[in-house]
């Protein structure tokens, strides 16, 4: 069905795009080594993440606006052809500056494609095969998850680290292409708004103060900074709700509508894979004496499990669909919380297993909770919606890996790797993401009640 009536080249499209993005999210740590021995600037050696990681987070929030000024065909390809210029510079810089300029640019033209891409998958795929649509980017990000670290890895060995960007360019190409030609043309808002950069600098701002905080070295700076980044974030969504043209859907933060619950979830669901898959290798390699390779890989268990959970529920209606939504996050919380108790004991295999249920269990929730969002946004909202989940989904990412990194501090990891800091450190930092998990079973049990009163009141 999903293939048929010729969707079949949007579906190409749509994974193209985000694949593109995926891989260079999860190619860029395993460079960088490279990048650093050949450029220079270790002092900027996690700038490189985090600018991509700024920029994506603005493009996002900034896809319905360019979509609304130039239409979905033109802004799509214009958000690929920004990724291009951005991965042409990365591939041929001279310098350190050059290349975190050009991460800069290709973060923004990725977070433009894949707040698109959440558009375009709502406008072109009705409800009744939707969810597979969203099964299939899924799979795309479990693929990249495998990869990336591959690719960047065989240029790292090779010494062309430039190679890692120049590999993409021919798919880019493609995209690019794709998206001119395939996608059906649509008309450009009667109102074309204003770009707003007051609020997207306060947002690219508080995700710099969550970055930096990270590198300080001094906790309470690190905790100052963090508070400061949730304040510029919160203040973004206030300045946005009484905004004449708004980039998020009104009461985005709003307990009291579907909405806002549901934002809420997707960013703890962030902080729960990124905070607990931030310190797992660490963890693996210290505590239990598993090589950096094979520690690395226990990391993509959770993207792969998360697919396989995504693809395997997505036919899932009524019953079953409400048992993912709601039980998947209890089941990565207690899969979570075993881990973080018996940290110092269990087997890899044991801890392999539990990584996989929460994969399943948030992969399965996430999935269904993004087309319920999507099919119940506001009216007038719905494209607006769809676009920015991917924004609050990056932002639970920064502030996952950031509060991830606060947590070990405190537990002692700042005085030093040993087992017995790395124990500790993975025992809060982990139990944290339990925590985070199990808030999310919690919303869920919200929003299905929030849904039976409308339904109830129609």
């Amino acid at each position: 069905m999903l293939f048929r009536d010729g969707r079949g080249i949007y579906v190409v499209a749509l994974n193209l795009g985000i694949g593109l993005h995926a891989i260079d999210v999860f190619v860029i740590s395993t460079v960088m080594p490279a990048v650093v021995r050949d450029l220079g600037g270790v002092a900027f050696y996690a700038w490189a993440t985090m600018l991509y990681m700024i920029a994506s987070i603005m493009g996002a929030a900034s896809g319905n606006t360019l979509r609304a000024a130039v239409g979905a065909r033109n802004g799509y390809t214009l958000a690929g052809l920004i990724f291009l210029v951005g991965t042409i510079g990365a591939a041929a810089a001279p310098s350190m500056a050059t290349l975190l300029g050009a991460r800069f640019v290709q973060g923004l033209g990725g977070g433009l494609i894949v707040a698109q891409s959440m558009g375009l998958i709502r406008e072109l795929f009705d409800e009744s095969v939707r969810t597979r649509a969203l099964a299939t980017v899924s799979g795309v990000w479990g693929v990249a998850a495998l990869l990336g670290p591959l690719l960047g890895g065989l240029f790292g060995e090779f010494g062309w680290w430039r190679g890692a960007f120049v590999a993409t360019l021919p798919l880019i190409a493609v995209f690019v292409i794709l998206a001119w030609r395939m996608l059906p043309p649509s008309e450009r808002a009667h109102t074309v708004p204003h770009l707003p950069f007051r609020r997207l600098l306060l947002l690219g701002g508080g995700v710099l103060a969550v970055g930096v905080g990270g590198t300080t070295g001094s906790l309470p700076l690190e905790l100052a900074l963090l508070l400061v980044a949730f304040f510029m974030v919160y203040l973004t969504f206030k300045l946005d709700a009484e905004a004449e043209i708004p980039l998020f859907p009104s009461r985005a933060i709003s307990l009291n509508h579907s909405v806002g619950i549901a934002f809420a979830m997707f960013f703890l669901m962030s902080i729960t894979h990124s905070a607990a898959g931030l310190f797992l290798p660490l963890v693996l390699q210290v505590v239990h004496g598993v090589g950096p390779l094979a520690a690395g890989y226990f990391t993509a268990i959770l993207a792969v499990s998360w697919t396989i959970a995504s693809v395997g529920t997505a036919s899932w209606k009524g019953r079953a669909e409400v048992l993912a939504l709601v039980w998947g996050p209890a089941f990565a919380a207690m899969a979570l919380a075993v881990v973080a108790i018996g940290l110092p004991w269990l087997h890899p295999i044991a801890i392999g297993a539990c990584m996989a249920v929460t994969g399943l269990g948030i992969g399965a929730s996430s999935l269904h909770l993004t087309a319920a969002t999507m099919a119940g946004a506001l009216t007038g909202e719905e494209a607006r919606t769809a676009s920015t989940i991917p924004t609050v989904r990056m932002l639970g990412i920064a502030f996952g890996s950031a509060s991830a990194g606060l947590l070990a501090n405190l537990a002692g990891l700042a005085s030093g790797i040993t087992l017995a800091n790395v124990q500790a450190a993975g025992t809060i930092v982990i139990g944290a993401a339990a925590v985070a998990a199990a808030l999310v079973f919690l919303l869920a049990l919200r929003l299905l009640v929030q849904r039976r009163v409308a339904a109830l009141a129609e």
